[in-house]
């Protein structure tokens, strides 16, 4: 019997819609309180908000492997699937909605620190199939230099302290965004996990459930983004996508490498990395053509993770 799985999708998606709404509405605040942009707030509290699965997920794979069962493929696989399917078929369906801008100055900062992360986590994969703890915790330092760096340029702090007597209701909106993030992660685990049990009776393929279980993580980016369309926060809206792809790389991994090392599939190293550093200058080629990614450009990143699938699947199952 499928209903009582299909009732906690449901309440699920609702779920996903409530949260999403709640951060939304919490970030533009915040933005507006500080006379900061949507897309500073999409880049540090919404980005590590919306990549605590993938953080949760590397710490306790990390710990497993400490106690003797390795889920180093679990460290690797979560990272690379979450964060190639937000840079392509996520980034996509939100371009399908309208068109998503960028500045200059970001785009030269944070596109390029996105794919310098990814890439820093390729160097370290490819250096004998293995990530030491050492280089692990090297990948964090650099993600918290580089939010050093972000929090400076901006000058976040000062206008944070510059709150006077309404830091109070800053600190409280901070708060809702957060927790707005935690109903998010929470109604994905939900449709997620019945989706699977939901798959599984009716008879779905173990390929398809395990692309379902790939995409899984990356839900929380994609409501959030979703709802920032729908509020007009299209710089949120890319801000959460590109901070979690740096996040994800430096700090997700980084975690979970520095408690026990991780060893990296050959198969990954040689065509799930190559694919997604592929991608990803693809799209900051198409987002430095015009600072923007319009819909024909979305369907090009949708159809670039359908033949990742295939790819994948047949060549290296």
């Amino acid at each position: 019997m499928v209903f009582y799985e299909a009732i906690f999708v449901i309440v699920g998606i609702i779920g996903l819609w409530f949260g999403s709404d709640l951060v939304v509405s919490s970030a533009k605040d915040i933005a507006e309180r500080m006379g900061i942009s949507h897309l500073i707030v999409g880049l540090t509290i919404a980005s590590i908000g919306t990549s605590l699965p993938e953080i949760f997920t590397n710490v306790m794979a990390g710990i497993s492997t400490l106690h003797g069962v390795d889920a180093s493929g679990i460290a690797v696989g979560n990272i690379i699937g979450s964060d190639l399917g937000q840079i392509t078929v996520i980034l996509g369906i939100v371009g399908m909605f309208a068109t998503l801008h960028i500045t200059q100055r970001s785009l030269r900062r944070d596109g390029v620190m996105m794919f310098v992360a990814m890439f820093l986590m390729f160097i370290v994969s490819f250096t004998g199939g293995y990530v030491s703890r050492v280089e692990g915790l090297a990948l964090v330092v650099i993600y918290i230099f580089y939010l050093g760096i972000l929090l400076r340029q901006e000058r976040l702090l000062e206008k944070f302290n510059s709150q006077g007597d309404g830091k109070g209701s800053l600190i409280l909106e901070i708060l809702k965004c957060f927790m707005g993030i935690a109903i998010v992660i929470y109604a994905a685990d939900l449709v997620v996990n019945n989706g699977i049990l939901l798959a599984i009776k009716i008879g779905l393929s173990s390929s398809l459930i395990g692309i379902f279980v790939g995409l899984g993580t990356s839900i929380p980016e994609l409501s959030v983004s979703i709802k920032a369309i729908t509020r007009n926060a299209g710089y949120l809206s890319l801000g959460n996508l590109i901070g979690s792809n740096i996040t994800d790389p430096l700090l997700s991994f980084g975690l979970g490498a520095s408690i026990a090392g991780v060893v990296v599939d050959k198969n990954v190293i040689q065509f799930d990395f190559v694919y997604w550093m592929v991608a990803t200058l693809i799209v900051l080629l198409l987002l430095f053509n015009h600072m923007n990614l319009n819909r024909k450009e979305s369907s090009v990143l949708i159809l670039m993770y359908l033949l990742f699938i295939y790819l994948r699947i047949v060549f290296f199952p």
